[in-house]
């Protein structure tokens, strides 16, 4: 436990003193000062790949910020981790992000400046292996489980699962290896680990692998339709601007109803992204445990869980106002 204090407080020291000038500068008071004399406000937007992110893709695409607010020039910036995002944030260069709700509630509660604008997605998250004896967290010992990092949404409900079923949090700490969702993929399909924590489209793909099965043990911690992905925008954004800040909240509206409605349509638009054909895209959007809502769902009890069980280093968040701006509706 203490060790693992100690890593996550590494970790945020890291993000908090962290700079991404690749991203250039985000919208400031400057910024819409320019924007009176004629010049357009610029507004930064963070978010990684995946189905998970498809609502980001699609306001990219549709320009749905630049429906709502005419002078803004928006950049955006596909970035490969949370952590990378939130040390954009804390520089002043990211206006606008996404990422897994894990890593936003310790960039609120560490003083990342951002708050949750909307919920984004969920998305399946199955414990895959490739040894046919492992049914359950019981039958993991020294087996090695592929999840993307420490602190991480997945790591996050593997010591769920390991609370409910092992009775401690912790108990599988050891067994982590720590991969990108792509690599750990490769690296259980080749045998070099034996279990991977992954989501879609990862999950989708593995299954059809001869001799990959999935361990039972995640519904019951985290069910089908709970928070995932949430999206996160500067407290200066909203302060400073709240126009644009409206226009980001009802692109993101649009956006999801979009592809609630137009299935077939996004379908086409996200394939080339995963390297599927349409027909296929089209099968994982249409999985009952893939969900685009603004909704929030289950975020206090991750909250709490991550604050009762050594994953926080300050104190866990009282109520959702205080991870979210007051927009957000939900748990």
């Amino acid at each position: 436990m203490k060790h693992l204090k100690r890593l996550l407080a590494i970790v945020m020291t890291v993000v908090l003193l962290g700079s991404l000038a690749a991203c250039g500068g985000g919208s400031s008071s400057s910024d819409s000062a320019e924007g009176e004399k004629g010049e357009k406000e610029k507004l930064t937007v963070a978010f990684q790949y995946g189905m998970a992110y498809a609502p980001l893709q699609v306001m990219q695409e549709q320009k749905l910020i630049e429906k709502h607010y005419e002078n803004v020039e928006v950049e955006w910036a596909t970035l490969n981790s949370g952590s990378a995002i939130n040390e954009g944030f804390a520089s002043g260069s990211i206006d606008v992000g996404a990422m897994g709700l894990g890593p936003a509630i310790t960039g609120v509660t560490s003083g990342v400046p951002y708050k949750i604008f909307a919920n984004m997605s969920a998305q399946p998250h199955r414990i895959m292996t490739n040894k046919a004896n492992i049914k359950s967290l019981k039958d993991i010992k020294k087996e090695k489980i592929a999840l993307v990092n420490i602190g991480s949404f997945q790591h996050i409900l593997l010591a769920m699962a390991a609370k409910e079923q092992l009775g401690d949090a912790h108990a599988l700490d050891n067994n982590i290896v720590a991969m990108a969702h792509p690599d750990g993929m490769a690296a259980l399909i080749a045998g070099s680990v034996d279990c991977q924590l992954t989501t879609s489209p990862y999950v989708f793909k593995e299954e059809k692998e001869d001799g990959i099965s999935e361990v039972e043990a995640l519904e019951s911690v985290w069910p089908s339709g709970n928070s995932f992905i949430v999206g996160v925008a500067s407290t200066e954004l909203k302060e400073k601007n709240p126009e644009l800040y409206d226009a980001v909240v009802a692109a993101m509206e649009d956006a999801i109803k979009y592809l609630n409605e137009n299935k077939e349509e996004a379908a086409e638009m996200l394939c080339g992204n995963e390297d599927v054909d349409a027909a296929t895209m089209l099968q994982w959007l249409n999985d009952e445990s893939c969900v685009y809502t603004t909704e929030a769902k289950g975020i206090m009890d991750f909250a709490n869980f991550m604050a009762e069980n050594g994953f926080l280093e300050n104190d866990g968040p009282k109520a959702l106002s205080d991870l979210a701006f007051d927009n957000v509706k939900g748990n």
